[in-house]
C-alpha cells in the first residue's frame, strides 16, 4: 500500500493536474476569506467553506478521473490484476495519495482562524469543527470519484460521471423539496443522497455529530468496497467465470451494504444529546460555562414554575430547563398548566403572564421571566399614513435567551441586593438600546427613567446616575441636583454626545471638580487609528487598567469603536482627584470645530482622552465617575462591530461604581452568525490578501508549470 501511494503523489507531483487542482482550490478559498473574513469581518470560516463547495464539484473530478481509468486506458491495470498486492491495498493507497492531496487546501484554509484571532474573539472551535467536516465531505466526494474512475477508461466520462453524480448530491435538497415540500417516501430515499445536508447541519454550525461522521465514512468505505468489487472481479475473471462467482460479488455486496444501513440506522436512533457534541462559542445548543459556574454557586433551594400547557410546550424552552435541573440538585423543575391552574401566577404578580413564561422563586423572593423575553427579536417597519405612526410589518427571531433571562432570574432571588441605576432624561438623550439594557437587566440592576424638573433630588437609592448623551443643556436646578448628589458620594456615568448645541456649560460644569474639560469640536484622527476611512470613526488606544480588563491586549488587536466622539483634557485645578485614563487618541488627533469643513488643513496635534475613570474625595465622601466622549459607543451595531468590546468596558465601569461584581452574563444565543463581527487595519486586508490571492496560488501554479514543461521536454 505504501509503494502505490508512493506512486500515485510522485504522479500527481509530475503532473500539472494536482498542482492545479491546490492552486484552484486556494485561490477561491483566499478570496472568500478576504471578502468574509477580512473585509467584512466575519469571524466563522463556514463561509469560506460553503462558498467552494461548487470548485470542490468543478475541480475534484480533475484528479480523480486519471486514479484508474489511466491505468485502465495504458493497460497497466494488467499489472494489478497479476500483481501478489492485495487489490484492496492498492485501492487504499490511491484514494490516500487523493486525500493527501485534497488535505493541502484544507491545511492552508486552517490558518484562517489563527489569522482572525489577532484581530478580535473568534470561535476556534466551530471553526476547526467546519474545517473537519468540510475535510470529510471532500473524502466522500474523492471516494465517489475514484468509484467513477473505475467504471471507464476514459478519463472524460469518468470526469463527467463525477461531475454529475457530485453535482447530483449537492442539489438533493432542491430535487426533495420540488417533490414534496413536506417530505414522503421518496424524498427520504433521495435524503440519503444529500451529500451536504450533514455538513450544513451540523459541522458548519459548530456540533460534532457522531451520525455524520457515519454518514460520511460509511460513503467512504462503501465507494471503496465497489471500487475494489470492480477491479477484484477483472482480476478473479482470470481465475473464476460464471454464475457462481456473479452470485458470490452479489452476496458479498448486499452484505456490507445492509451492515452500512444498520450502522447508520442505529447512530441516528441513538439520544441526540449523547450523538452530538456541541462546541460553539456561546453553548448554543447546550448549557453555557456561565450558566453552569452559577449553578455550582448556588447555596440556596431554587423552584422554577414552567407555566405551559402539555401540547403548547417550546421545546427549547423545555429543553433549557430539563438541562438546569439535571444539572444542580439545588434547582427543582415543576410544569403548571395555566388552563388547569389559571390563578397559579397571582402568588407571585398581578399580571398573567404569556404561555410558556418561567416564575423563579427562592424563599420570599420571585422573579417572572416572560416568554416574549427569551426570544431575541428584530422588526421591520412601515409608515402607516391614517395612523401618522410606524407599524410593524415583518419580524424574524435572531437569537435565543431563554437560558440567560433565567440565570439571572436564578441570581436575582438568592441575592439581597439590587442596585438602582437612574437614567436622567429631558434633554434628548441617548436611549438605552436593547443588546445594553439586556446586559444591566440580566446583571441584576434596575433601570429607572427620571426627570429632574419633578424630583427636588436625585433618589437617595441611587447607585449609580446615567447621563447619557445628552445633547441640550441641563438647567440650573437640575445641575444643582447632580452636583449636590455627587458631593454626597454619588456615582455617573457621562456619555457625551456631539451636538449642534454650542452652549452646554451646565453639564460640562459637573466634569470640572473631576478635572475634566470639554474641549469644542469632534475629534479626528491621523494614521490608521480610524475605521473604514473615516477620520471621526475612531479606534482609540486602550490603556491597562483594572477597567479595560478583557478589552486591553498588548498586540492591540482588540478595539473599542467610537464614532464622532469629544476631545477631553485634563485640568489641574483639584488636587484632591485622581483620574485614570480608560481610552485616548494618538498624538496626531485634531479637532474639527467646523463641521462643514472636513478638509480642514490648519489645526494643532495632540492627544485627546476619549474615556476616563475619576475618584473624587470629599470630607466623608468618595465620589465615583466614568466619562466617555461619544454617545455612540453605546449602540447596539457598533459594539457588535468589535465583538462586544463597548459593553465590556461599559460594565467594567458600572460594576466598579456600584461596588458589586458583575457575574458572568449568560449570552444571548444568536441564531445570526454574523453579529460577531471583527474590524481588520485596511494594510493588514491588503497584505494577507496578496499572500492567499495572488503569491501562494501563482507559485504553486508555476512550480507545477515548470515542472510539467520540464517532463514534455524529456
Amino acid at each position: 500500500m505504501t509503494a502505490v501511494y508512493r506512486k500515485e503523489l510522485k504522479s500527481f507531483w509530475g503532473s500539472l493536474s494536482g498542482w492545479l487542482f491546490i492552486a484552484v482550490n486556494l485561490f477561491f478559498s483566499g478570496w472568500y476569506f478576504r471578502y468574509y473574513g477580512l473585509i467584512m469581518g466575519y469571524p466563522y470560516i463556514a463561509y469560506v467553506c460553503s462558498n467552494i463547495t461548487i470548485i470542490i464539484i468543478l475541480s475534484l473530478p480533475f484528479i480523480t478521473m486519471r486514479t484508474i481509468s489511466e491505468e485502465m486506458r495504458l493497460r497497466t491495470d494488467q499489472l494489478l490484476f497479476t500483481s501478489p498486492v492485495p487489490i484492496w491495498k492498492v485501492v487504499v493507497g490511491k484514494y490516500l495519495a487523493l486525500l493527501t492531496i485534497f488535505a493541502i487546501p484544507v491545511a492552508v484554509m486552517s490558518i484562517y482562524p489563527l489569522i482572525m484571532c489577532i484581530f478580535g474573539n473568534v470561535p476556534i472551535a466551530e471553526n476547526y469543527v467546519t474545517i473537519f467536516g468540510y475535510l470529510l465531505f471532500g473524502g466522500a466526494c474523492l471516494a465517489i470519484g475514484l468509484l467513477l474512475s473505475s467504471l471507464s477508461d476514459n478519463q472524460i466520462i469518468a470526469a463527467v460521471l463525477t461531475f454529475f453524480v457530485l453535482l447530483l448530491g449537492v442539489m438533493m435538497p432542491g430535487i426533495c423539496s420540488l417533490i414534496s415540500a413536506s417530505g414522503n417516501m421518496i424524498t427520504r430515499i433521495l435524503g440519503v443522497f444529500n451529500l451536504t445536508e450533514m455538513m450544513d447541519d451540523y459541522f458548519f454550525t459548530g456540533i460534532i455529530s457522531i451520525p455524520a461522521i457515519v454518514y460520511y465514512l460509511s460513503i467512504i468505505v462503501l465507494c471503496l468496497f465497489l471500487t475494489l468489487c470492480i477491479i477484484g472481479r477483472k482480476r478473479w475473471s482470470f481465475m473464476q467465470k460464471g454464475v457462481l462467482a456473479n452470485v458470490s460479488a452479489a452476496l458479498v455486496f448486499i452484505v456490507v451494504f445492509t451492515i452500512v444501513i444498520v450502522i447508520n440506522a442505529f447512530v441516528r436512533g441513538l439520544p441526540q444529546d449523547a450523538m452530538n457534541i456541541d462546541v460553539t462559542y456561546n453553548s448554543i445548543y447546550s448549557l453555557t460555562d456561565e450558566t453552569e459556574n452559577i449553578l455550582d454557586s448556588l447555596e440556596q433551594e431554587v423552584t422554577i414554575y414552567y407555566l405551559a400547557d402539555t401540547d403548547k410546550i417550546d421545546s427549547t424552552i423545555e429543553q433549557t430547563l430539563k438541562d438546569i435541573d439535571d444539572y444542580s440538585k439545588k434547582i427543582k423543575v415543576k410544569q403548571v398548566s395555566p388552563t388547569e391552574n389559571p390563578y397559579f401566577y397571582t402568588e407571585y404578580t398581578d399580571t398573567a403572564p404569556n404561555q410558556n413564561s418561567i416564575i423563579v422563586v427562592s424563599g420570599d423572593k420571585s422573579r417572572v421571566v416572560d416568554y416574549y423575553d427569551c426570544y431575541e427579536m428584530t422588526y421591520e417597519y412601515e409608515y402607516d399614513y391614517d395612523s401618522a405612526s410606524y407599524i410593524v410589518t415583518d419580524y424574524s427571531v435572531v437569537g435565543y435567551d431563554g437560558e440567560g433571562r433565567v440565570m439571572a432570574a436564578v441570581l436575582y432571588v438568592c441575592e439581597n441586593y439590587v442596585p438602582q441605576i437612574y437614567c436622567i432624561t429631558g434633554h434628548d438623550e441617548f436611549e438605552i438600546q436593547p443588546g445594553l439594557r439586556t446586559r444591566i437587566e440580566k446583571a441584576n440592576m434596575n433601570i429607572n427613567y427620571i426627570n429632574l424638573l419633578t424630583y427636588d433630588a436625585v433618589p437617595e437609592d441611587a447607585a449609580c446616575l446615567f447621563i447619557l448623551g445628552a445633547l441640550s443643556d441641563f438647567s440650573d436646578n437640575e445641575t444643582e441636583m447632580i452636583a449636590d448628589y455627587l458631593a454626597n458620594g454619588g456615582n455617573a456615568i457621562f456619555l457625551l454626545a456631539y451636538s449642534d448645541y454650542e452652549d452646554q456649560s451646565n453639564l460640562y460644569s459637573l466634569l470640572e471638580p473631576y478635572n475634566i474639560y470639554v474641549n469644542p469640536g469632534l475629534v479626528m484622527e491621523q494614521g490608521t487609528s480610524y475605521y473604514n476611512s473615516q477620520p471621526f470613526y475612531l479606534l482609540p488606544d486602550i490603556l491597562e487598567n483594572e477597567l479595560t480588563e478583557g478589552v486591553y491586549t498588548y498586540s492591540r488587536t482588540k478595539y473599542i469603536y467610537m464614532p464622532y466622539s469629544k476631545g477631553l483634557t485634563i485640568t489641574e485645578d483639584y488636587g484632591d482627584v485622581a483620574v485614570t485614563t480608560l481610552l485616548q487618541t494618538t498624538a496626531g488627533a485634531y479637532l474639527l470645530t467646523d463641521v462643514s469643513d472636513t478638509e480642514q488643513t490648519n489645526y494643532e496635534s495632540a492627544r485627546y482622552i476619549l474615556g476616563a475613570y475619576m475618584e473624587k474625595t470629599y470630607a466623608d465622601y468618595v465620589s465615583r465617575v466614568v466619562v466617555i466622549s461619544s454617545d455612540y459607543y453605546l449602540y447596539d451595531d457598533i459594539d457588535n462591530a468589535v465583538s462586544g468590546n463597548n459593553y465590556t468596558l461599559f460594565m467594567n465601569c458600572l460594576s466598579k461604581l456600584t461596588g458589586t461584581d458583575i457575574v458572568s452574563v449568560v449570552p444571548v444565543k444568536s441564531y445570526d452568525e454574523t453579529y460577531n463581527e471583527i474590524i481588520i487595519d485596511n494594510t493588514f486586508i491588503s497584505v494577507f490578501s496578496w499572500i492567499f490571492v495572488g503569491i501562494i496560488p501563482v507559485c504553486l501554479f508555476i512550480c507545477g508549470l515548470v515542472i510539467w514543461i520540464k517532463r514534455r521536454k524529456k
